[in-house]
């Protein structure tokens, strides 16, 4: 997921077997501690898909990475 960059499509099938496009808005790295809540949401009425990873580096004693990365998309308009 890393590699996905602005502009980067991921397509999704739904339940009928229609795809549906989505096109990377922008990525962003959380401290895994952080409230990261807006990730969840959205106001301007428009479907979103969100995708969330862990990244960074691998700590034994929490059993847990230094991040988590989002990635934000925004539905393709047909």
């Amino acid at each position: 997921m890393s590699q996905l960059r602005k502009g980067d499509k991921a397509y999704v099938e739904d339940d009928k077997g229609a795809t549906i496009s989505f096109v990377v808005r922008e990525s962003r790295n959380y401290d895994p501690k952080a409230d990261a809540s807006d990730v969840f949401g959205s106001n301007d009425g428009k479907p979103h898909l969100n995708l969330i990873t862990c990244e960074g580096a691998w700590n034994e004693a929490e059993k847990s990475y230094s991040n988590r990365l989002v990635v934000f998309t925004d539905k393709e308009t047909e």
